[in-house]
């Protein structure tokens, strides 16, 4: 009976910051749920790619989770999460994307809940206690959560086990990673988020901050039948409080136009040019995405068309990926094999020399020479930092002043490795504050082909190290 609850709240919630439940069914005393995919996994995993964020992304970041926790607890009855935690916040790092998932634990408030559930580290002392506690729970949480994105650490890592964690945390001690905070503003809005409940503040609180309000939100007020024609807002919760009301054909206008259009006519100002397109942007990519539920009077058979559908196209996916990477193997193998018979002629001269012809060869030959590892795992590339593209796209060009520019740009817009610059859409490129001639140069380097036998998908960075002692690169080679 608890579970349908909550299998009923899940269909009931549809919000930007909150992943999308499409399905669920049971098979064999388990249940299958089917949801949004987020391409670049949980926010703990993203933090330990990108180490310590900046603090313009944090605030991104923290600004949506806050609007999907508003979501729930507007609801009447207010939803509570009960396990907000970075594992459980789900990133899309392309197009910085943040979203509440693992809703499982939700549960409507009626009157207060007692059931001890969720993750030691990210609990409220109330939830230990027989008095019962409410949705902020959620806002001890998010605390919890905003210190990790702040300092990388995990709260309470110095603890050994859940019963000292316990401990601390009925006694009011808190994270010893707390210290490490420097932000004064940020220090005052974690305290303020993990006090006692009495004190703590709610989450319409904590977005009306000034650190939460520097920058402007972009609403859908409305769309015709064929979401075509949008009216959107531009709210300002400054101390300005501006707002701009606009519409957008989605036939014939595009983000980039449109804003730039209200810059010209100094509607808003200039420096929110990126922002406010990356969230007209963002707003369109939903409406792309989203499928309306189903009617509830329809029969059950027409609720499984997506299940079988999305099933079948995954098959033939897995099928078509199968076959490539049998196809990678084989050249992987062939590969092997040549550079076994090229160190088996080199073996006499010394490493260092052996490692640097090697290398030199993968950069100036017509036929680069791959390890295995790097044909067969594309991994290897889309987990590269994107300041080893901006290095060889300069070295390509010889604009090696540029490398520091393109690179601190990416990472503003949460553009961390090469795969998430290669999930974006053409009108994203244009929303990276990067000049006409960097874009073209990036793309060229991420798409374009360096070899007539060579596919985008096989393409990958040449790694040069210093060369011996003795010995120097060409610069006409690279």
């Amino acid at each position: 009976m608890e579970l349908n609850e909550e299998i009923e709240i899940l269909k009931r919630v549809r919000h930007p910051n909150i992943i999308n439940f499409h399905d669920c069914w049971y098979n064999n005393n388990e249940i299958i749920f089917i949801t949004e995919l987020m391409t670049s996994g949980t926010l703990r995993e993203y933090i330990r790619k990108l180490q310590v964020p900046y603090l313009k992304i944090i605030k991104r970041w923290s600004r949506q989770i806050l609007k999907g926790l508003y979501y729930l607890h507007s609801y009447d009855p207010p939803i509570i999460h009960r396990d907000i935690k970075c594992d459980n916040i789900f990133i899309n790092g392309a197009h910085g994307e943040v979203k509440i998932g693992d809703m499982g634990t939700a549960k409507m408030k009626l009157g207060k809940n007692y059931t001890v559930i969720g993750t030691p580290e990210f609990m409220a002392p109330e939830m230990y206690e027989d008095k019962g506690y409410n949705e902020k729970v959620d806002v001890y949480a998010f605390g919890m959560c905003l210190l990790e994105m702040v300092t990388g650490e995990y709260p309470y890592s110095e603890c050994k086990n859940p019963p000292q964690i316990y401990k601390k945390v009925i006694n009011g001690i808190k994270p010893e990673c707390l210290s490490r905070v420097k932000d004064p503003q940020v220090l005052d809005i974690i305290n303020s988020c993990i006090c006692p409940e009495n004190e703590r503040w709610s989450v319409k609180q904590l977005l009306e901050t000034s650190f939460f309000l520097a920058e402007p939100e972009v609403l859908l007020l409305s769309s015709n039948e064929t979401k075509n024609h949008l009216t959107m807002q531009v709210i300002f919760k400054g101390t300005d409080q501006l707002s701009v009301k606009f519409e957008f054909n989605t036939d014939t206008d595009t983000a980039e136009d449109v804003v730039s259009e209200m810059i010209q006519e100094e509607v808003i100002p200039e420096k929110y040019q990126q922002l406010i397109t990356s969230e007209i942007n963002g707003i369109l990519r939903e409406m792309n995405k989203y499928i309306p539920e189903l009617d509830e009077n329809k029969e059950e058979d027409h609720h499984i068309w997506k299940r079988e559908n999305a099933t079948s196209k995954k098959i033939e996916q897995a099928n078509q990926r199968y076959q490539e990477a049998e196809r990678r193997i084989i050249v992987a193998e062939e590969a092997i094999k040549k550079i076994d018979i090229e160190l088996e002629n080199l073996s006499k001269r010394n490493m260092a020399s052996l490692e640097y012809e090697l290398q030199k060869k993968a950069v100036i030959t017509e036929n680069p020479t791959r390890t295995p590892q790097e044909i067969v795992d594309d991994d290897y590339f889309n987990d590269l930092p994107v300041e080893e593209l901006a290095k060889y796209t300069a070295a390509s060009t010889n604009k090696m002043d540029k490398i520091k520019e393109w690179s601190q740009k990416l990472r503003e817009q949460d553009i961390v490795t090469i795969g998430d610059l290669r999930e974006l859409h053409d009108e994203d490129w244009a929303g990276l504050g990067l000049t006409v001639l960097a874009r073209r140069l990036l793309k060229n380097a991420l798409y374009k082909k360096l070899h007539g036998n060579m596919s985008p998908q096989q393409y990958s960075l040449p790694r040069i190290n210093s060369p011996p002692n003795g010995l120097s690169y060409d610069q006409a080679t690279l």
